[in-house]
């Protein structure tokens, strides 16, 4: 560029400087087609580039209760109430921060206008040093309608369940597509935490205590149909996709005002298609239940589909003193394909895990409990596993696989059926440690095969009335297979103790006493289910070990190295 520059400017140096005007248009006009020429092969102008507008970002709305309404609502001049929050048509991608360590009176509230989108969340969090608290004094303090969106680190606190509170905590009406992390909820006479006809909703880290009829309540529009409960044709109507992880759920007692039917529960997820409860604990629920009858558990559901309940530990929950129940786990009536596996039950009042149908429900069908661990339980006249079809036709209680489970217990016995009649139920590789009547009840369509039995030291074990394994065996077939006994009364050999104190679901793979010692009998002993009954291997074992290593599966929940 510089020698065309040079060449075409000497021909015009000789003019006088009036006419350099008209000179400097010309070399610019030679310049800009020079440079165009060099810049296009074809001749063609390039195309401009097009002007990239600037993002605008989203607003922030700041309330303090040092504020005044009649303010814009930024941090420097914040609002003061949620009543005037309330009346803001809130947009995607907008946040409210609460100050933090502050208490809000009133109820949020989300509706369909406050939605974001995909990538844009409304969200709803504190600021400031602490979490916000929202004061919903009598009524709910949370009520959310919308779409795409996040409430993090913002508590809710209700007046008590029994000091005038009539409602439920934080309450998603039909909501989807949101986040609720970081929150506690406490003192509502209902629920916590209620999810109603919810769809792809995440609730983590929320602790939900002291309130009454439950801690976090997932459910749906209930249907009924020829005297029996049934999904809607219109998904919209029940629950569907939801996650409930690393959840508390703590002392909430029992509903007062709920006279007819059980309170006092953890977690329950009903009518709902897909829900995963993952890394939760349940502790000391129920005890308050005001009446008799059926009773709370701490993490069940029932009437819903392809719920996983995992890696979660339910302990010392209870029930009223002339109720039933209070159990560690659930899969209660209308439950169909659905798993339990690597969790830990101990010292609840009810079973450790319940297999339950009632009359009414959906059908009952295809249900796994494995890898997992009862301690104790079912002191009330229950079981560390119990099984009851108050239908009394097996066809709508069927096809149940129990299997890699350990049982122990010195107060209970390890499985008992209540008046069950069921279809295809089957236990294999099992642990069971205890004293008396290890197996107790009477039922049919259950099969026992390939499990281990051991007494407490200085008890003796009996099996529905037989005085020995193979006496049961030879009665009634049960732990064989071809005509071989398949079950051992043998000494499992783990490594002990055999009672706990955990609470941190994180830490189960440091239940350690369950784990088999080098020299145990039961190295390559159990049997392999997917040959013999087509049932797929777990992802892993208790301890997070492949199901299989050795030439065959040990019974219980630990595969040896």
């Amino acid at each position: 560029m510089s020698k065309l520059y040079n060449n075409l400017l000497k021909p015009f140096t000789r003019y006088s400087s009036q006419r350099q005007l008209s000179f400097t248009f010309i070399l610019s006009s030679l310049l800009l087609l020079s440079c165009n020429d060099l810049l296009s092969q074809d001749g063609e102008d390039p195309e401009p580039k097009p002007e990239t507008p600037e993002a605008t970002p989203a607003k922030g709305y700041y309330l303090s209760r040092e504020g005044d309404d009649t303010n814009p609502g930024t941090r420097e001049k914040p609002w003061r109430s949620l009543e005037k929050l309330n009346g803001v048509d809130l947009e995607p991608g907008e946040t409210v921060y609460l100050e933090g360590g502050a208490t809000f009176p009133g109820t949020l509230i989300l509706d369909l206008l406050d939605s974001g989108s995909k990538g844009k969340a409304v969200t709803i969090t504190s600021y400031g040093t602490g979490p916000a608290t929202i004061d919903g004094g009598a009524k709910e303090a949370v009520i959310i309608k919308s779409s795409f969106f996040r409430l993090k680190g913002v508590n809710a606190r209700g007046a008590g369940r029994k000091e005038g509170n009539t409602s439920n905590g934080i309450e998603l009406q039909k909501a989807s597509d949101g986040t609720l992390e970081q929150v506690t909820v406490e003192g509502f006479q209902h629920t916590g935490l209620m999810l109603y006809s919810c769809h792809n909703v995440e609730a983590v880290k929320v602790v939900a205590k002291n309130n009454g009829f439950c801690g976090i309540y997932v459910t749906g529009e209930y249907i009924e149909k020829n005297g029996r409960w049934v999904f809607s044709d219109n998904d919209k109507e029940y629950s569907k996709n939801i996650t409930l992880k690393d959840c508390l759920a703590e002392n909430n007692p029992g509903d007062p005002s709920i006279l007819d039917n059980h309170s006092g529960n953890g977690i329950l997820v009903d009518m709902t298609k897909g829900a995963l409860i993952d890394h939760c604990v349940a502790t000391n629920n129920g005890w308050d239940m005001p009446r008799g009858g059926n009773g709370p558990v701490g993490i069940w559901t029932h009437s819903s589909d392809s719920v996983i309940i995992q890696h979660c530990i339910s302990y010392r929950n209870k029930t009223s003193p002339n109720g039933l129940d209070g159990g560690g786990f659930d899969f209660d009536g209308g439950v169909t394909n659905s798993v339990i596996q690597y969790c830990l039950s101990y010292e609840n009042e009810g079973a450790g895990y319940g297999l339950y149908q009632w009359s009414g429900a959906m059908d009952w069908n295809n249900n796994t409990v494995r890898y997992s661990i009862s301690i104790n339980d079912g002191a009330k006249g229950y079981a560390g596993l119990a099984i009851w079809n108050g239908t009394n036709d097996s066809k709508q209680f069927k096809n149940s696989k129990v299997y890699n489970n350990v049982i122990y217990s010195d107060v209970s016995p390890n499985v008992k059926f209540l008046t069950a009649t069921n279809e295809n139920f089957g236990f294999y590789n099992n642990i069971f440690i205890g004293k008396g009547e290890i197996l107790a009840g009477s039922s049919y369509g259950d099969r026992f095969v390939g499990n281990t039995y051991w007494n407490i030291a200085g008890s003796s074990i009996s099996f529905r009335g037989h005085r020995s394994l193979q006496e049961w065996a030879n009665a009634t077939g049960q732990e064989k297979l071809e005509g071989r006994l398949m079950g051992m009364n043998v000494d499992p050999m783990l490594t002990g103790p055999f009672t706990t104190t955990a609470t941190d679901p994180y830490q189960l793979d440091n239940l350690t006493g369950y784990k088999l010692q080098a020299s145990s009998h039961l190295i390559n002993k159990g049997l392999h289910l997917q040959s013999l009954f087509k049932i797929d291997y777990a992802p892993h074992d208790f301890y997070g070990n492949k199901p299989l290593k050795g030439l065959a599966p040990e019974p219980g929940i630990h595969e040896v190295d």
